[in-house]
């Protein structure tokens, strides 16, 4: 009996306790599964804090097609991979996934979940730079972009009154203050566009001779992050969840940090969270770094039930659709331009954001498309990461990082 099989089964069931459905417009369950930024267990706090925004959207969607019936499930993190894994080959995988773009990827390169077929018309709204974060190495679309989350500065605004608004100020503030970076590349891809490092990637993933000037720039970067790493009051830390609990504990006074997480440190901190933007580095244009939130379809779906998860997928990237969603989570950035326009004043590093959709078509260097190169290659990311942790470690000089980052790069998988 095949995985299909087992799912229509349950479909059929499913249909008959709703009421009777007939064979092809009847009602479904639609199971859909998000992940959660932590690696312990989940709570009833975290139901209760998404809850308010997934009950409006799914009765939205319910307004549009009565006949639908969300069953959203949450899990960590930690192990989400193999979890979907197990569900898909026992024949139960979810009907929908919402995830990060890197795990989308990896999910994708695991057949795990099935490519979305985007008809040119309902992607002219997102811009290509968002597309090409869950564009895999074969040209296919692995998931549908919903919501951006801006990386940001949170600080203790009692202990750190006025956060520093450039890299220099960092260094000079430190010596009073202490500062937490998380040592991951995700996390500090930042710190490499604010030192304009990123022509000398592109350059080197193209195959092309990397400028001196390029070139400098990076190993510029690197030796940013091995100065930062001897300050004192400078730590690198292995997590973003590391850096918010030493924020909360008073033992940090100003951390990186992304939208997705400011609920809960606004329960934890009250009026002593401030927000504010990156540090300016010596790029000439500071550049708002996001992370995705992305809807991927699942590999187990009957039918009826792909049907229904194309219907909220086509739901909740419509720009009136966007807008509601981002306004309600008070936290995330639509990936919708006409949505973004509306709203970036209430998102927390929404303006800075809302550059990106006016600098997408920039030449020639399109940096966010940069990012997506990497991040999208597990290989040349884990390679970059690696040199990273040298460079931090004191392993390696940053001249020698620049080679091993350059080349590796460059190198063909």
């Amino acid at each position: 009996m095949n995985a299909a099989f087992h799912r229509s089964l349950l479909t059929s069931l499913a249909c008959w306790l709703l009421s009777g459905c007939a064979a092809v417009n009847g009602p479904a369950v639609v199971d859909l599964v998000r992940t959660i930024d932590r690696s312990d267990g989940i709570t009833s706090d975290d139901y209760a804090e998404l809850t308010d925004t997934s009950d409006q959207v799914f009765q939205q969607i319910r307004d549009l097609d009565p006949q639908i019936h969300p069953q959203l499930t949450l899990y960590t993190s930690k192990n989400f991979v193999q979890h979907i894994n197990q569900r898909t080959q026992s024949g139960f995988g979810p009907d929908l996934i919402v995830t990060d773009s890197e795990t989308a990827l990896e999910l994708y390169r695991l057949n795990l979940i099935d490519p979305i077929k985007l008809p040119l018309k309902n992607g002219q709204d997102t811009p290509q730079s968002l597309l090409d974060l869950v564009t895999a190495e074969d040209g296919a679309l692995v998931a549908r972009p919903v919501q951006q989350f801006v990386q940001l500065a949170c600080f203790n605004k009692s202990r750190l009154p006025t956060p520093p608004s450039t890299l220099e100020e960092l260094a000079e503030t430190s010596s009073d203050s202490t500062f937490g970076l998380a040592i991951q590349l995700k996390d500090l891809f930042w710190s490499a566009e604010a030192f304009n490092a990123t022509p000398a990637f592109k350059s080197a993933i193209d195959g092309s001779a990397v400028s001196d000037e390029s070139r400098a720039r990076v190993t510029a970067w690197l030796h940013w992050l091995v100065g930062s790493s001897y300050q004192q009051n400078i730590r690198f830390l292995n997590s973003q969840k590391q850096l918010r609990q030493g924020l909360i504990k008073g033992e940090l006074d100003w951390i990186t940090c992304w939208s997705s997480n400011l609920k809960r440190l606004r329960t934890q901190m009250g009026d002593n969270l401030g927000i504010a933007g990156l540090p300016q580095g010596p790029a000439e244009r500071r550049r708002a770094s996001t992370k995705l939130e992305v809807w991927a379809l699942g590999r187990n779906s009957s039918p009826l039930q792909r049907r229904k998860a194309l219907v909220m997928l086509d739901f909740i990237t419509k720009p009136w659709a966007q807008k509601t969603y981002s306004l309600m989570s008070s936290s995330a950035m639509p990936v919708s331009q006409k949505a973004a326009a509306i709203v970036a004043s209430k998102i927390p590093g929404g303006s800075e954001a809302l550059n990106n959709f006016a600098q997408i078509n920039e030449k020639p260097l399109k940096p966010h498309r940069v990012k997506a190169l990497i991040f999208r290659d597990s290989l040349k990311y884990d390679k970059v990461s690696d040199a990273l942790l040298d460079t931090i470690y004191d392993i390696k000089s940053p001249q020698e990082s620049t080679k091993t980052i350059l080349r590796d790069l460059k190198e063909e998988n």
